[in-house]
């Protein structure tokens, strides 16, 4: 279990409320992070002042796997994506990191400042990452033997979360675009027999792609897990409408802010 809850400073809207406090969460010792994503709560990749482990309250998105499918535009969407014909490799980080060592984190950085213009996490927040202890898995995509992708899985018992992913950009269709990654880690999932498969926040139309054409979504409103995609949909729209990003914008347990990244 975890060791505590704390409030911090910070607009948050976990529903279709204003929040003036955040829900932290922080595990310490042998502590899963089982509890935490059951909920709501979602790992902060930021580094913090103590090194400390937090998890912040956010409008978590998660598919029941039991009910999870695509629909037709999705499925025709991810059949021309695996025609491809990418591997994919499930590897423990220790694996991961002797098979790749350096020049993933390398190529991390390229892929970032290709797609977005600036690498949203540094050198040291990437390794801070990959040093949290809940940390174990990494699902990693080929091409030709090129690596194309790999996406940081916390993973468990209880389901598995697609914290951050770090792909090749698209270009003009002659290599494989991102959306298809997050689809085959959601069939990796099912396939594993896990619970439920967690898809970090969705806050902004931007982020429809998560849920679009998904049985099995489920989003965390602050008390609850809710299944109702009409109600997300609104909610999706009043944050672009000027109601704020809804996710932790500073804490005193903090150094950096934190943008959800997957």
């Amino acid at each position: 279990m975890p060791s505590r809850k704390f409030r911090e400073p910070g607009p948050i809207l976990y529903g279709r409320y204003a929040c003036t406090h955040g829900e932290w969460l922080e595990l310490t010792g042998e502590a899963v992070p089982e509890a935490a994503y059951a909920e709501g709560y979602l790992p902060y990749a930021r580094l913090s002042k103590a090194n400390q482990h937090l998890f912040y309250m956010g409008r978590s998105l998660r598919v029941d796997l039991a009910r999870y499918r695509m629909d037709k535009k999705r499925r025709y969407d991810h059949r021309r994506w695996q025609e491809f014909g990418l591997r994919r490799l499930h590897l423990d980080k220790t694996g991961f990191l002797a098979r790749y060592g350096d020049r993933a984190a390398t190529e991390a950085r390229s892929w970032m400042q290709a797609r977005f213009g600036v690498p949203y996490l540094d050198g040291a927040e990437f390794r801070h990452v990959l040093e949290k202890p809940f940390l174990q898995d990494v699902l990693v995509w080929e091409w030709n033997e090129a690596l194309m992708a790999f996406g940081l899985i916390v993973k468990g018992t209880w389901g598995a979360h697609y914290w951050f992913a770090f792909y090749a950009p698209e270009t003009n269709g002659t290599t494989p675009p991102g959306h298809g990654y997050m689809g085959d880690f959601l069939q990796w999932a099912a396939e594993a027999g896990l619970p439920y498969a967690y898809l970090g926040t969705s806050y902004g139309l931007k982020s429809r792609y998560k849920s679009r054409g998904l049985a099995g979504i489920e989003f965390w409103d602050g008390t609850d897990w809710i299944q109702d995609r009409d109600h997300l949909a609104g909610l999706l729209q009043e944050d672009d409408a000027g109601l704020g990003n809804g996710e932790p914008v500073q804490s005193s347990a903090t150094e950096v802010p934190h943008n959800s990244l997957v």
